[in-house]
């Protein structure tokens, strides 16, 4: 028979009932640490520092991720809206980290006046990014990595959650309080590591709000599509609630144009929820002049191990059959030329030249002329 820890014991009876923040009485770097996050009782007018205590590591390790709670006036929890912005799920994605930290030193000298409440986790996954690289490693079994990004609303422990699926399990149910404490949600990302793009978003227009969102970011590409199944985005959706993943640039590189792009659009997101004060006279109207919006992603796929010539570069138009790579083996022999499978543009290209065999040299956004593509596809 296992037993739950008298911790673990607690987080799962709070995850399932409406609860007051619970403070641990562990204080970690003069901030507070907690096990789960009610609005209600965090101070008005003030931005607030948490460490949300998310689970232990093999050996009874500790580990918490922080959070930010700017809440405004007092009559706004139930007048306002709610935002929350995450970042760096995958632990090599830091741009959105940026972001966030922006955000609230702003919202320090707004939040008196603050229509609303904002949360922020500006580290989502800080066991992928101790260890360099995307996933989160679970140590049970011999070890193995798990895309945290694939298992929201999470597990808990006395299901067999472990690892990244109690890390989701405690952000869903005790800091989004099970979607009561969320209005729209902003999921903050970049390529994952060696691929090169610009700025841009996967957005599922089937649910009202969402398109708006993404043509808020005024990005070089939207995508509209679907979600993946365990997402943050999807999860969010799947609960009615407006939600788009945005992808800022490469990845382990703090693009300062990027940042400022997507600092931008956060703002604006809190002027169209009228969470911050606004002379605005008009409902703002977005600059989609320089925006790509497509339903199709089809990736062009390397047979050989090699090394990758670039012929296009993200954000370049390309036509059906343009060549847009060549793999060159050792002696630099061109082993094959990989071609645009329709006219779009390079979305996304290998910023790394060595490639094994399935890997991909490009991938091309476009627009389908497949029904079956309306809401996006992914080839």
């Amino acid at each position: 028979m296992q037993f739950l820890t008298p911790l673990l014991a607690t987080l799962v009876i709070l995850a399932g009932s409406a609860c007051a923040t619970n403070f641990t009485g562990d204080v970690l770097n003069g901030v507070p640490v907690i096990s789960y996050l009610d609005l209600a009782d965090i101070p008005a007018k003030t931005v607030s520092r948490y460490y949300l205590r998310v689970g232990e590591l093999n050996g009874g390790t500790a580990l918490h991720i922080p959070v930010f709670v700017a809440r405004g006036t007092s009559e706004s929890l139930e007048s306002g809206k709610k935002l929350s912005l995450s970042a760096a799920i995958h632990g090599d994605e830091l741009n959105g980290v940026r972001v966030v930290q922006r955000i609230f030193e702003q919202l320090q000298g707004q939040v008196a006046t603050l229509n609303g409440t904002v949360i922020g986790i500006p580290t989502v996954n800080p066991m992928g990014i101790y260890l360099n690289q995307r996933n989160y490693f679970t140590a049970s079994a011999s070890g193995f990595f798990t895309n945290v990004n694939r298992v929201f609303p999470g597990t808990p422990p006395s299901e067999g959650g472990k690892g990244a699926e109690l890390l989701a399990f405690n952000i869903w149910n005790n800091v989004w309080g099970n979607k009561s404490q969320v209005d729209v949600g902003i999921d903050l990302h970049t390529p994952s590591s060696r691929g090169e793009t610009s700025l841009w978003c996967y957005a599922d227009f089937r649910l009202p709000y969402v398109e708006r969102l993404a043509k808020l970011l005024q990005p070089d590409t939207i995508k509209i599509d679907v979600g993946e199944p365990g997402s943050i985005e999807t999860t969010f959706v799947d609960n009615k609630i407006p939600s788009i993943t945005v992808e800022m640039g490469l990845a382990k590189v703090w693009n300062a144009s990027l940042i400022d792009r997507v600092y931008d659009f956060v703002n604006r997101v809190l002027n169209d929820l009228y969470i911050i004060p606004s002379n605005a006279t008009s409902v703002y109207q977005p600059d989609l002049t320089k925006t790509y919006i497509a339903t199709t992603f089809h990736d062009t796929y390397s047979t050989y191990g090699g090394f990758v010539e670039r012929l296009v570069f993200p954000d370049d138009p390309v036509t059906k059959g343009q060549p847009i790579a060549n793999i060159r083996n050792a002696f630099g022999d061109i082993l094959e030329t990989l071609t645009a499978p329709e006219d779009g543009k390079l979305f996304q290209s290998p910023r790394d030249p060595s490639i094994e065999p399935g890997g991909s040299a490009g991938e091309i956004a476009y627009n389908s002329t497949d029904p079956a593509c309306d809401d996006g596809c992914i080839f």
